[in-house]
């Protein structure tokens, strides 16, 4: 089930009430409850892959408590080594197997290669992740290893988190999970908050965006503004869709008492490409920069080093999304574009509040994303190859943007104003779309578009957004009702949540 269907909202909800109203005292009952719901909800997809997370599950809290033992690392290694193999089982195995067989009959022979037809278990990646963290922090003597198998197998299996991330660590997640919870009608107020406006992004922004990007990937890609076009469709699809969900997860999440970290920071108001990475599915990459990248060395040694380092970490960070080339072209094109910039041009990590003097240089940084997301989506080696004997159309059409915004900023421009113009743009599609039936797009849903980049520059220096609403009831209860408005009228499209297939 998903989080948009009527399915979870019944099966939320009738947990809920059982966790607050019944077993409120009951912390252990509690997490038998979760547990049993995580199970669930997990075998709603497919029951036959219940095995799975249940072996990562008994696999990694044997071995961890076995850790600080003579055999530990033995015992750390071989869990690692396990989930690893059950990954690449059920996602690289056929990867592999059909590249080697197009290289062997390259050099002349034809062989029948091994490959099996099976279905990728839905956060396969994600809990698996999950899993190796809490083994390697157990060996490293950052964490105590957990002694409740209820509490332990709820951390693996979570639901709100289980299929599509943020990827905890056990040292923020799973003491919320062993001690008694409470009550806070305020914390709760703002998971409701969340999980509306997170429905809100993905039924009335995301699955539109979802159809247009399709038909244009699918079409024969003829023209540099349909390529332009396509990436620019497809980088707000993914990013509305996946934070969407993290932003369900979290007020879900917070519903019941538990605090999930962020796993979006509104990556696309980034300066440059190195914030990006900072904001950007924040929870992968803390993964790969404390399991992989500070191991090989980091930044510690030679520049020549930190360079191959950062290339592994695209490089696997492209390999995890999925077993396609498209993904590994992804992560090798971030990979240059993130060295370029460090070490050639000497940008920056920035940690300072987003002004509106920063357009320009967001105009820039969003050009350099919506590119890569445009090889990312990339079906096959033709639109590839199209994308990178065009990509003249992005610096073109973004170094216009860039004297545009840089124009409006010296002249100096209200927030207001520019808001205004926002709208009026808006008014202009939707009523032309409305009379001419563009191709590209239904007037609709640019409404709730237009209001969600409102919301999320208000809220772009906040932990969240529509946070700055929290206290002006009157304004919270209005958009509450205009957000269930739009939900309803939106005739919503059965689009699965993008990032499931990782």
């Amino acid at each position: 089930m998903q989080f948009t269907e009527i399915s979870f909202a019944i099966f939320f909800s009738v947990v809920f009430i059982i966790y607050w109203l019944v077993l409120r005292r009951y912390v252990i009952m509690q997490n038998i409850l979760l547990l049993a719901s995580s199970y669930l909800f997990y075998g709603w997809w497919d029951w036959r892959f219940l095995g799975l997370i249940i072996a990562t599950t008994v696999s990694t809290f044997v071995t961890a408590m076995g850790a600080r033992s003579k055999y530990g690392f033995l015992l750390t290694v071989s869990n690692i080594v396990l989930n690893i193999g059950i990954l690449a089982i059920f996602k690289y195995l056929n990867f592999f197997s059909e590249n080697l067989q197009r290289l062997f009959n390259l050099l002349g022979w034809n062989l029948d290669w091994f490959t099996i037809d099976v279905l990728l278990p839905v956060g396969i990646s994600f809990y698996t992740f999950q899993a190796i963290a809490y083994s390697v922090d157990v060996y490293r003597k950052r964490i105590e290893a957990c002694h409740d198998p209820v509490a332990f197998a709820t951390f693996i299996a979570y639901f709100p988190q289980l299929v599509a991330g943020p990827i905890e660590r056990a040292a923020q997640l799973l003491p919320q999970i062993e001690r008694p919870r409470t009550w806070s009608t305020e914390y709760a107020s703002s998971g409701l908050r969340m999980v509306l406006y997170g429905i809100l992004k993905k039924v009335c922004v995301a699955d539109m965006l979802a159809i247009y990007a399709d038909r244009l990937f699918l079409s024969s890609m003829s023209s540099p503004l349909i390529i332009l076009i396509a990436g620019l469709l497809f980088t707000l699809q993914i990013y509305c869709d996946f934070s969407s969900y993290s932003e369900i997860a979290r007020g879900t999440s917070r519903l019941l008492g538990i605090e999930l970290m962020a796993n979006f920071r509104f990556p696309l108001f980034s300066r440059n490409i190195l914030e990006f990475w900072q904001r950007w599915h924040i929870s992968l990459m803390l993964w790969f920069k404390d399991y992989v990248y500070i191991p090989l060395g980091g930044n510690r040694h030679s520049r020549s080093r930190t360079i191959i380092n950062t290339f592994i970490i695209f490089l696997l960070s492209g390999m995890w999304h999925g077993a396609s080339w498209n993904f590994i072209i992804w992560g090798a094109y971030w990979a240059i574009v993130y060295t370029v910039g460090k070490f050639a041009i000497g940008l920056s990590r920035r940690d300072d509040t987003i002004e509106l003097s920063n357009l320009p240089s967001v105009a820039i940084t969003f050009g350099v994303v919506s590119f890569g997301f445009f090889l990312f989506r990339c079906n096959s080696w033709h639109q590839m190859y199209a994308g990178f004997t065009c990509i003249w159309i992005y610096l073109l059409a973004f170094s216009l943007l860039w004297v545009i915004t840089k124009i409006m900023c010296r002249t100096g421009i209200s927030q207001t104003t520019m808001i205004f113009i926002g709208i009026a743009a808006s008014v202009i599609v939707c009523v032309s779309g409305y009379f001419y039936w563009t191709k590209l797009l239904k007037a609709w849903w640019l409404l709730p578009a237009l209001m969600v980049t409102v919301i999320e520059w208000r809220s772009r220096n906040m932990d969240y957004p529509l946070q700055y609403i929290s206290k002006h009831s009157s304004v919270r209860l209005t958009l509450y009702w205009i957000c269930i408005a739009l939900i309803i009228l939106s005739e919503p499209v059965d689009m699965t949540f993008i990032y499931f297939q990782f």
